[in-house]
């Protein structure tokens, strides 16, 4: 019978047919994936439950989550059901606000809902451990296990070594493991993103009026230019149940040539006048900090070898805002993989490229690949989200203000103020390309 263990010195079996490290979405469904195929299987987490190491901004996507756990809402912990979006351009004292309302996501299958990772990631754990893996938490991997090029186990920092015939690698995005064997080079500040994340706990029938809801239902909000100005990020609010998600964040290269303090950003971002009224009476329950990877599929590491496996952040599956979804299918596809090598009696490198294979045919490589004519576009233009939200707020003002000037005198005005943040070629240039790269969502 399999159990859950908390820093135990002794496990149930000696070998397992896998070992999966990191019991975030893609460890988990790996686990789940492969346990409900009959392998044997551990799942190690280095925290002492799932959840309590890791931040998001809060969205779960359901369709992605469907495969793992078919009809997962009737009793997994989701906050809201989310059916508004609004992205805001922001300037000192005004924003530009686009948004979009869809009642029809507030019933199943639904589309996406606020989660907290200390709540969700310890359920979609357990449903692994009710398929049959074992969870074993405080338990830190130092190291591979590996005969002649084949990976044979893990190495705890205990010392204690675990065989398996394979190991899923869902280490998150620094992956120490992956770079031990080869599969992934130095992570460099520009690949990754820095965010922090105040949780603000409010009444439900609060929030529900402060941001036009009904019960159960939910809105995400999110931010850019004023919330990091002279950096190329972005601020988020996120509605849960009885509290808000508030994130900021930006590449971590901008963070350090710019000499960015994460916390004063975060400060920043409240203290603006418009996000200070939807936080107002809240009292802040905790704080997170965490990198992401950038994503691109330029950075994407070697996903396979021998008796090896990579899944989730730390195969850098991130594209755009999807990065949760893309890790649990990427531990579902590893799960697949290894329950077909389990089938054929071969764990080498030339079995376990079929995962590859599903990665390279899915719906998301697609988009990963497609991104790459992104990808130099904050290089080239790194001050274009403050120029469009400068530039959008400055336009706004000018239109909705009422003067004693004709129509005429009025656009030449705005014209002018535009003239005047930078000359307007360059602006015409920086929209163009905005609007062929333009990657915030």
């Amino acid at each position: 019978m399999y159990r859950y263990h908390e820093g135990v010195t002794h496990l149930v079996q000696e070998h397992y047919d896998a070992i999966v490290v990191g019991a975030g979405p893609a460890g988990s469904s790996a686990a789940l994936t492969m346990a409900q195929k009959g392998l044997s299987v551990l799942l190690l987490e280095r925290g002492k439950t799932p959840g309590s190491k890791v931040m998001f901004g809060g969205t779960i996507y359901s369709r992605a989550l469907q495969e793992i756990v078919p009809e997962f809402w009737r009793d997994a912990p989701l906050e809201r059901f989310i059916v508004s979006d609004s992205l805001w351009l922001m300037d000192v004292t005004s924003a530009v606000q686009m948004s979009f309302t869809g009642l029809d996501y507030g019933r199943a299958p639904f589309n996406k809902f606020s989660v907290l990772r200390r709540n969700f990631d310890p359920w979609l754990a357990q449903k692994a451990v009710n398929a049959g893996a074992e969870l074993r938490t405080s338990s830190c991997v130092a190291s591979c296990v590996k005969s002649g090029r084949q990976v044979t186990g893990v190495k705890l920092a205990t010392g204690e070594t675990i065989d398996a015939s394979v190991v899923v690698l869902a280490d998150g995005v620094s992956s120490t493991l992956g770079r031990e064997l080869g599969m992934r080079g130095t992570i460099h500040p520009d690949a990754v993103t820095m965010y922090v994340k105040e949780i603000i706990q409010l009444p439900p029938g609060v929030i529900d009026d402060r941001f036009q809801l009904e019960r159960g239902e939910g809105a995400i909000y999110g931010m850019i230019g004023y919330p990091t100005s002279v950096a190329v990020g972005k601020g988020g609010i996120w509605t849960n149940r009885n509290s808000l998600s508030v994130v900021v964040g930006t590449y971590l290269d901008e963070m350090i040539k710019k000499r960015l303090s994460p916390l004063d950003l975060l400060v920043r971002f409240k203290q603006h006048p418009l996000v200070r009224r939807l936080l107002a009476g809240g009292k802040t329950v905790g704080y997170l900090s965490h990198m992401i990877p950038k994503g691109g599929y330029k950075d994407m590491p070697q996903l396979y070898g021998d008796g090896v496996m990579i899944a989730g952040d730390a195969a850098v599956m991130v594209s755009g805002r999807h990065g949760t979804d893309l890790a649990m299918m990427t531990g579902k596809f590893a799960g697949e993989t290894a329950a077909l090598a389990k089938a054929a009696n071969d764990f080498s490198r030339k079995q376990l490229a079929a995962y590859k294979n599903k990665i390279d045919n899915s719906w998301f490589m697609q988009d990963i690949r497609a991104g790459q004519v992104h990808a130099g576009y904050y290089s080239s233009y790194p001050n274009s989200d403050y120029i469009i939200s400068e530039a959008a707020n400055r336009t706004a003002y000018r239109f909705f203000e009422e003067s004693l000037l004709s129509d005429r005198e009025r656009k030449m005005y705005m014209v002018q103020e535009l003239k005047n943040l930078q000359p307007m070629g360059k602006s015409l240039m920086e929209l163009y390309q905005g609007l062929m790269h333009w990657r915030v969502l």
